[in-house]
């Protein structure tokens, strides 16, 4: 069955899960560029992406907003609850999902989710039920192997979505 749709954790997926703070206070994140570019491309491919987390932080809703990540789940308590009304609202079922997690809280998902995922830096437990796991540490590049496997399994190579005249 083919991948409709990617659903992301951001701590330790789309960051590597250190959480500075600034002398005011303000939470600051640092994504990857090619993560990014990867969900841009991936979407362009047909493939829902979705994030879920169990923190909301300004720096994260802006990286989200520049994507145009529009379907989000923030301050989450129960992602399978949440990705299953995103599915709902979709019309996909649980099976058409993949998602990558890192650690403890995201093995319930992942464990009903049609395909499991990991960055490398992830705790051991989710590496064990991941049905694949990326080279690269989460924040350090996982989420763009992680869509490129996912092109590579619905038959699409990114690259040959790339328009030059577009920024993306």
């Amino acid at each position: 069955m083919p991948i409709k749709l990617l659903a992301l954790d951001v701590g330790g997926v789309m960051t590597d899960g250190t959480i500075l703070y600034t002398e005011q206070g303000e939470e600051m994140k640092a994504f990857n560029a090619h993560d990014g570019l990867g969900m841009k491309y991936l979407r362009k491919a047909g493939v829902e992406i979705v994030v879920i987390s169990g923190r909301q932080s300004k720096p994260l809703e802006r990286r989200l907003d520049d994507l145009g990540i529009r379907r989000r789940r923030l301050k989450c308590v129960d992602k399978t609850a949440a990705l299953s009304d995103i599915c709902d609202e979709l019309g996909l079922s649980l099976a058409d999902c993949a998602f990558m997690g890192d650690d403890l809280i995201d093995i319930d998902v992942m464990r009903r989710v049609g395909y499991a995922m990991a960055p490398s830096s992830a705790v051991q437990d989710v590496k064990d039920i991941a049905d694949w796991v990326s080279a690269a540490e989460g924040g350090r590049g996982a989420v763009r192997e992680a869509c490129d496997h996912i092109a590579s399994k619905i038959g699409v190579k990114l690259a040959d979505l790339v328009n030059p005249k577009e920024y993306v």
